[in-house]
């Protein structure tokens, strides 16, 4: 088989090397613009249309309501209602507690005491005779001398 040279080799190898390079450097005849890359979406357009027109119609109309503001005479400058938070009414809350409380200690104190020695006794001997009536005995005889003695402290 026939092979060039090794100088031939190297030349051709060069001028191959130097087509390649100048294809690279070529350029397109015809350039075509890059604006049109993709047709838009429609749908999507027609959607921000409507959008915008919504936004300058409130636009409008926030507009009027100010100039109508901006030109009445009859201008309120009333105090501003007093926003009561949380712990201002838990405040009021435990002061109204308080003073119950303070309220009921004091009928506590000064209300004077009900017992009575005479009146105890004389419901407790009440509460005997209903328990002999039960048991059916009596308390002068022998058998219930121990029940007498059970009742009495």
């Amino acid at each position: 088989m026939h092979r060039p040279k090794p100088h031939i080799r190297v030349m051709q190898e060069k001028e191959m090397l130097d087509g390649y390079s100048r294809l690279q450097q070529i350029g397109p005849l015809i350039t075509i613009p890059r604006t049109v890359d993709r047709i838009p979406n429609m749908k999507k357009v027609q959607i921000l249309e409507d959008r915008y027109t919504q936004i300058e119609k409130d636009n409008r109309l926030l507009l009027e309501k100010i100039t109508n503001i901006m030109n009445s005479t009859n201008i309120k400058l009333d105090k501003p209602k007093r926003v009561s938070s949380l712990n201002t009414r838990k405040k009021t809350e435990q002061e109204q507690i308080r003073r119950d409380n303070l309220i009921l200690f004091k009928h506590i104190t000064t209300k004077k005491s009900s017992y009575s020695k005479q009146q105890y006794d004389k419901e407790w001997n009440q509460t005997k005779q209903y328990f002999y009536n039960l048991s059916g005995l009596r308390p002068s005889t022998q058998k219930n001398k121990g029940l007498v003695r059970s009742f009495e402290f």
